[in-house]
């Protein structure tokens, strides 16, 4: 099982890779419009580009993964950190 630091540190990586994504997805999207204009084939340019979005579209779905998983530990970690509060002020009454 990981960690909280372990979970973050995935989420960033996954972050990173996105923001690379959009630049690379941006890139080649311009290639793709300067090559139509140039009445050139672009019949590989739009596969690679369709391979692009689904790699973005796979690492979206591993960062949001990450972003459940990492609310969920948070949740259940405050719900036992209210838990143990109570049990200590039920200690502390006369």
């Amino acid at each position: 099982m990981q960690n909280l630091a372990q979970l973050d540190a995935k989420l960033e990586r996954a972050q990173v890779e996105i923001d690379k994504g959009v630049g690379n997805l941006t890139k080649h999207r311009a290639f793709l419009v300067d090559r139509i204009a140039g009445g050139e084939d672009v019949t590989k340019s739009q596969e690679l580009l369709q391979t692009l979005e689904d790699t973005q579209l796979l690492h979206v779905r591993q960062r949001d993964r990450l972003r459940r998983e990492m609310d969920a530990r948070k949740e259940k970690r405050t719900a036992f950190q209210d838990r143990a509060l109570l049990e200590r002020l039920k200690l502390r009454r006369p």
